[in-house]
């Protein structure tokens, strides 16, 4: 088209402006494209620098130094676990007492009973093996399970490890923040022995008798040339031996003899575990016949595993308070470990809550200002239009319409 096609009023101007052709409302269209540009560009700036105030203020609950404190509070929550997990394995011990010092004063009743003569003495021998077998049964429902470091262990502080050494376990506790632990030392609370043969030779006898799981059970002595793994085959029914003598040297190696059901005379010592007591027929069947000492032995050992059993809970008791002591100690470090961390946390974070409220703020006060100065070259371009529209036609009719544009307009101010 040629540039003569275009009127005075239609000028490149008005075509690169859609059509606006006057210079008021070219530069109020060209503002609102660069007030809404600038605006753009602040918001921008201003949201990266809250962002990052943001992003520090998350930060906060977590600085080297409450690192370092929550690591020493996993430390001592894992050792107080360990606490716990020792306090279980003793009460689940002491919860067995009071049964044990009640079977042991039952056959210390049934033993009057059997002097007053109101008892038999069969009657008396099987009640007393099957006592002896509770006990035992009392002695394994003290086990206890228990977690550290994600695997699974057994433990009974009454119980034993082995049938020839009676050996107990033992359980190591967090005694204080520095590492050290304090030493429960198991007791073994169970009835059983063995015999080690002097004549005719030297083989190991084994008793199941106080092992059985039936109250109608009988007791079975078993030969061995090497406990467990090598019997001789050679077993009695400790009802059929024959109970020829008994040496007391007051507990031990106490020496036994008596004869099998071949005729083989058998002498032995005895070697016990846990209370001392001893099958029934060790106490030639309470009958005094063979052994006028039976039932006196008998009294004798049932005081002293009398004695064993409130011996062990006392000292259980004592490791018990020492532990539950400890465990308080424990709460009130990871206690204070916790305030202090949440003194620093709170603390670091009030700082940091305080530079984005400030930042916010900024931001604010900048978009106020913008608005404003925004506001007021707007002003400026409706004063150069209303100036053009009251050059151009009815001066009174353009005066009125100025002053409806200066009463009607309003500043919005978008913070």
């Amino acid at each position: 088209m040629p540039l003569e096609a275009f009127s005075s009023t239609a000028s490149i101007v008005g075509a690169l402006n859609q059509g606006v052709t006057e210079v008021g409302r070219s530069l109020l269209l060209k503002s609102g494209i660069t007030q809404t540009t600038a605006a753009g560009s602040i918001q921008n700036i201003f949201a990266s620098r809250i962002d990052t105030a943001l992003a520090n203020l998350n930060a906060a609950n977590s600085t080297p130094v409450s690192d370092s404190l929550r690591q020493e509070q996993a430390i001592l929550t894992g050792r107080k676990d360990r606490i716990n997990n020792a306090i279980n394995v003793l009460n689940k011990s002491l919860n067995q007492f009071q049964f044990l010092k009640n079977h042991v004063e039952y056959l210390e009743g049934e033993i009057t009973k059997l002097e007053a003569d109101t008892i038999t003495a069969s009657a008396l021998a099987t009640d007393w093996d099957n006592k002896l077998r509770k006990i035992n049964q009392l002695i394994m429902a003290a086990d206890e399970s228990y977690e550290e470091a994600g695997s699974f262990y057994q433990k009974n502080l009454i119980g034993h490890l082995s049938r020839t050494s009676f050996q107990t376990q033992t359980f190591l506790a967090p005694y204080n923040s520095n590492g050290d632990n304090l030493l429960i030392s198991g007791i073994y609370l169970g009835v059983d022995y063995f015999l080690t043969e002097t004549s005719p030779g030297s083989e190991f006898w084994n008793s199941d008798t106080a092992r059985a799981v039936s109250e109608e059970a009988t007791g079975t002595l078993t030969e061995y040339t090497s406990f467990p793994n090598s019997p001789t085959g050679n077993t009695e029914n400790v009802t059929s031996l024959n109970f020829t003598g008994f040496t007391d040297n007051n507990g031990s190696d106490d020496v036994v003899t008596f004869q099998q059901t071949n005729g083989t005379n058998v002498t032995a010592t005895i070697t016990r575990g846990g209370l001392g007591l001893l099958d029934a027929w060790l106490y030639d069947d309470f009958s005094t016949s063979v052994d006028s000492n039976s039932i006196s032995r008998a009294k004798a050992d049932l005081n002293l595993a009398e004695s064993k059993i409130l011996l062990a809970e006392a000292e259980f008791r004592t490791d018990l308070e020492t532990l539950k002591s400890r465990a308080n100690l424990f709460d009130a470090l990871t206690a204070g470990i916790e305030k202090e961390i949440d003194e620093r946390v709170s603390n670091l974070r009030s700082e940091k809550e305080a530079e984005l409220s400030a930042l916010q703020l900024v931001f604010q006060v900048a978009q106020f200002n913008f608005a404003l100065l925004a506001s007021r070259g707007n002003t400026l371009v409706f004063s150069l239009i209303l100036a053009q529209d009251s050059q151009k036609g009815d001066v009174v009719g353009s005066t009125a319409a100025i002053g409806e544009a200066l009463v009607g307009s309003t500043l919005s101010v978008q913070v």
